[in-house]
């Protein structure tokens, strides 16, 4: 290793408060990016890992989501009969109507939101097989009877199994829990497709979800291809996981560029704290400096080990950022999922995406400290600094 280099790193050990504190203070901001990461990343998870590649999603033309859609019952037979939908085990086509609706239900301990109710047919329950009752049963047909995804027990009053959903002035007891694995159906709740028709007064579906066949020639996207050049539906077709991709865009942005607003912020301080300490050390070791260059080391030499010493404090306070927020991992929250309007359960994932993005961040911030004090020492003629 060359002198200079070993000379700033042990710099650090040296001058331990001024180096403890560097470090805290980019620790701190890059602790508060990756909380905000991780809220995003969690968010984005739950939906896009939501759904089969062989599940289509068939909506109106020009609607952004469920809820704008809609599908008369004859374009729905029609659609059912379609060449490439998979068959059920009754031979039936599996393909499903469904609406999709955010009604406002009470909370837990107080409140209330607006929670995601979908209505399907018993075809659903083959179809969207990511998502399995794991308590219960499912609904019956032509009842009030609805299945619970497992991220709402406990957030909504009466979604327990054995309990009852308050909706539209009576009681829908709750037969069945859902499973995803961490989905978007985990924070869904699900009743027969008919009753929730007649229920808001709706003449039309929602959506359609169908299984492609995979002995189908071309697959899903021919499924699809033939679809949307037929012209009996002005249908736009989506796989499952494309469709819920996109609704996880909009917010999984937003939060994503505000921890890095908030960060930003947060790391000016750092940076301008982490600089002043870097120029009073330097200001300590002039004489130290000058030696390394009446030695016959370079200005650009001295330069490059004050870069490393302030990479090496941003380094070291992002690692320390990441374990600080390590705890949140996979604990649970929610929050409104914009294009939906509802609410949205998922867990904190501090993943390794988030967590090279932290120390990029930090070893950043911690390179731009060290520019004008590394400039200042590069810059001090020996002759001077041995007489400081």
């Amino acid at each position: 290793m060359p002198v200079p280099l070993r000379y700033n790193l042990r710099s650090l050990l040296v001058r331990r408060s001024g180096t403890a504190l560097s470090v805290l203070s980019i620790g701190l901001s890059v602790g508060v990016l990756v909380l905000v990461l991780a809220l995003a990343r969690g968010f984005e998870l739950s939906l896009v890992g939501t759904g089969s590649p062989e599940n289509l999603v068939v909506l109106r033309r020009g609607a952004k989501g469920e809820g704008e859609s809609g599908m008369t019952r004859g374009t729905f037979r029609a659609l059912a009969a379609m060449p490439g939908i998979a068959s059920g085990a009754d031979g039936r086509p599996l393909c499903s109507p469904e609406l999709y609706a955010a009604l406002n239900l009470d909370k837990e301990g107080g409140g209330s939101a607006n929670f995601p109710l979908r209505g399907v047919g018993t075809a659903s329950f083959a179809i969207r097989d990511s998502a399995s009752v794991v308590e219960g049963r499912p609904f019956r047909p032509g009842t009030h009877e609805v299945v619970v995804g497992r991220a709402l027990l406990g957030r909504i009053a009466g979604a327990r199994l054995g309990g009852a959903l308050s909706l539209q002035g009576q009681a829908w007891p709750v037969v069945g829990v859902i499973d995803s694995g961490g989905g978007a159906y985990d924070s869904e709740i699900w009743c027969d497709v008919e009753v929730f028709m007649q229920e808001l007064d709706r003449p039309v579906y929602g959506v359609a979800v169908l299984r492609s066949d995979p002995a189908f020639p071309g697959g899903p996207a021919a499924v699809a291809q033939g679809i949307t050049a037929d012209p009996r539906f002005d249908a736009k077709v989506q796989t499952e996981p494309e469709y819920f991709a996109a609704q996880a865009g909009t917010l999984g942005g937003a939060l994503r560029w505000t921890g890095y607003f908030i960060a930003g912020i947060m790391a000016v301080g750092a940076a301008f704290g982490t600089a002043m300490t870097l120029l009073a050390s330097l200001a300590r070791r002039t004489h130290e400096v000058g030696t390394l260059l009446a030695l016959g080391f370079r200005p650009r030499e001295v330069l490059g080990g004050f870069l490393v010493e302030a990479l090496v404090l941003g380094l070291a306070g992002g690692l320390l950022g990441v374990l600080l927020a390590i705890p949140v991992n996979g604990v649970a929250t929610g929050t409104m999922n914009w294009d939906t309007f509802t609410e949205q359960a998922f867990r904190f994932r501090i993943t390794s995406d988030v967590i090279v993005r932290a120390v990029t961040f930090s070893t950043l911030v911690g390179v731009v400290s060290g520019v004008v004090p590394a400039w200042k020492a590069s810059r001090l003629p020996p002759s001077e600094a041995l007489r400081r």
